[in-house]
């Protein structure tokens, strides 16, 4: 699984902006944009803060055949 297409896909489907994401998840807009830019797969704790934010388990974040994560 792509971590990074992962939240892409999921922060459109909630149609919120990254900066929007960041905000909620509690994490610099930056921190996003650099992960996108370099390519980087994100730490468990900043995937978990960006689930949280989408009020998603970490189990419905690494299920892509998730029907709850219709958000």
């Amino acid at each position: 699984m792509d971590v990074l297409k992962r939240i892409e896909f999921l922060r459109k489907q909630k149609g919120w902006s990254v900066y929007k994401l960041c905000n909620e998840a509690d994490l610099s807009p930056s921190a996003l944009t650099n992960l996108y830019a370099r390519n980087n797969y994100p730490s468990i704790p900043t995937v978990m803060k960006i689930c949280d934010a989408l009020q998603i388990s970490l189990a419905e974040f690494f299920n892509e055949n998730c029907k709850s994560c219709d958000l």
